[in-house]
């Protein structure tokens, strides 16, 4: 009865795994048996030669993409760092450009400064407001600025306003906060001025040919190069304060006056920063 039973699982095992399955199972298992034994003698190395030269080109292509999946990754990190430091870069380059015009700027503001602190030393008995330059005129020739000081801070109509102590017009619209100032370059901006030298007295204008003197004496022996101050006539304007010098006589003989080309010193399209004498 014990003999029996094992036969019958023996059978039934058979029956069911297959009888072909069944001889190629012990087929492998002889072949793994027998390769353990004879591996290390080396008798199959001939075969594994052929099995890895066979395999090297899908080895050596698989590396191939490997090493450039590897290295394009590699890039891509290193983009992104090299990115990160170059918006870095351009963050602190911002703000150095940033703090250079600031720099710029003060030191300009500094030179015009020094330049009005030294006409203010010499001219210690003139009542000064400083006054920024706030608008300018849009269109046409330069005319008229607008300064930050007006009514409150004692401006009145027909004030000089000067810049390193040259005259550059006068106040003829005032606001609370603010008033307007028409430039000696306007043609309608009629200043009573006397020539220093020769003491011939008349009226500065304006206009695109630039500053003129006009109704001059023709017994005035005018000379080149002699300074122009305000003449105080009127008594609006104080006396004595600088216009330019004498370029060159631009009156045509025959006419009753003299007529004379005045050069100013100042850049008055570029003046940032004045001062309206009280």
């Amino acid at each position: 009865m014990r003999e029996f039973i094992p036969k019958i699982n023996k059978i039934n095992f058979i029956s069911r795994f297959g009888k072909t399955n069944f001889k190629v199972l012990v087929i492998v298992i002889i072949l793994v048996i027998i390769g353990f034994i004879i591996w290390p003698t080396g008798v199959f190395k001939p075969v594994k030669n052929i099995v890895y030269q066979a395999l090297k080109p899908f080895s050596i292509s698989s590396n191939v993409i490997f090493d450039r999946f590897t290295i394009f990754f590699e890039k891509l990190i290193l983009l992104g760092s090299l990115g990160q430091e170059n918006q870095k870069l351009i963050q602190e380059n911002l703000e150095l450009q940033s703090q250079l015009a600031i720099l710029k700027e003060v030191q300009h503001e500094n030179e015009i400064l020094k330049n009005e602190m030294g006409f203010l030393s010499r001219k210690g008995d003139l009542k000064l407001i400083s006054a920024n330059i706030i608008g300018r005129a849009i269109s046409g020739y330069l005319k008229t600025i607008v300064i930050d000081r007006g009514a409150k801070d004692g401006v009145t109509i027909r004030s000089a306003v000067i810049s390193q102590g040259f005259l550059v017009g006068t106040v003829t619209e005032i606001m609370e906060n603010s008033s307007e100032v028409t430039l000696i370059t306007d043609n309608n901006s009629l200043v009573p001025v006397v020539l220093q030298d020769s003491r011939g007295s008349g009226l500065l204008r304006g206009g695109l040919k630039g500053l003129t003197v006009e109704n001059i004496p023709l017994n005035i022996p005018i000379k080149e190069g002699e300074q122009v101050v305000t003449s105080g006539l009127g008594g609006e304007i104080p006396p004595g304060i600088l216009v330019g010098k004498v370029e060159g006589i631009v009156s045509k003989e025959g006419e009753i006056f003299q007529k004379v080309s005045v050069n100013s010193p100042i850049k008055i399209y570029f003046l940032e920063f004045v001062f309206v004498v009280r």
